[in-house]
């Protein structure tokens, strides 16, 4: 059995479907609304994902593998914005590839500074699992709500 029967509609089904079962995790994550730990569950993510968040971004580079992703990625970034949420706007399939407009929302707790802004991910899926990501932003307007940290 495939986790979650996510792989059942093909790779823009299996995303759909794990941006739902994210709004549901969501209410009952520990961190709160706008937590994204439910991504390192197995059914999301392939245990060897590369993780490739965008040069520019105070988080970017490649990750590799779901513990990387939480210790340089989800960690600081929900430290960075703690009411920082994504929402989905579209979904464009070709292959085993799936291309993601979301919105990214919150506030940066140093600037005080509102975050609004569109971002494309694209996910590449392996037998039901997410197994590469890599994320396209407006670096500098991110950059506006979570500055660069020097040193």
């Amino acid at each position: 059995m495939r986790p979650l029967a996510l792989a059942d509609r093909g790779p823009t089904g299996h995303l759909q479907r794990l941006a739902a079962a994210g709004a549901a995790a969501e209410l009952i994550d520990p961190a709160g609304l706008g937590g994204h730990w439910w991504l390192l569950q197995p059914a999301g993510l392939a245990e060897d994902i590369e993780w490739h968040e965008a040069e520019g971004m105070p988080y970017g580079g490649v990750h590799r593998g779901r513990d990387a992703i939480a210790q340089n990625v989800l960690g600081p970034l929900l430290a960075d914005i703690p009411d920082f949420a994504l929402a989905p706007e579209e979904f464009l399939a070709s292959g085993d590839k799936v291309a993601v407009v979301v919105r990214y929302t919150g506030t940066g707790k140093e600037t005080g500074k509102p975050l609004d802004l569109r971002v494309v991910h694209v996910w590449d899926v392996r037998e039901g699992q997410a197994a590469r990501f890599r994320q396209f932003a407006d670096t500098v307007k991110f950059g506006d709500v979570v500055p660069a940290k020097s040193g």
